[in-house]
């Protein structure tokens, strides 16, 4: 079976970049939880910064929840983000060796 030349660089810019992403969703669900105060108002700001291009399409179209008003527009963040994972890792792998 053939492998991509630059499988390994790869793999690991694909799950710097996802852990990144689960890090910031974690951070901002806990501060959700724990402030009910206008504080944490803008933590779901950085879910969509760490998921940029990809969350502007989303803020965008208006058929699309909106990525900081509940589960939905969550749900719509995290699968962009896994969308950017596999473009990154369309643009790192390099060729067939």
């Amino acid at each position: 079976m053939a492998q991509w030349s630059n499988h390994k660089k790869a793999r690991r810019v694909v799950l710097a970049y996802l852990a990144v992403v689960v890090v910031v969703f974690v951070g901002v669900l806990i501060s959700l939880a724990l402030h009910d105060s206008p504080d944490a108002s803008f933590a779901p700001v950085l879910a969509v910064v760490v998921t940029l291009p990809s969350s502007l399409a989303v803020l965008l179209l208006p058929e699309i929840a909106e990525p900081w008003n509940g589960v939905l527009g969550s749900a719509v963040l995290v699968a962009a983000a896994l969308v950017q994972a596999w473009l990154l890792w369309l643009v790192f792998r390099g060729e067939r060796a």
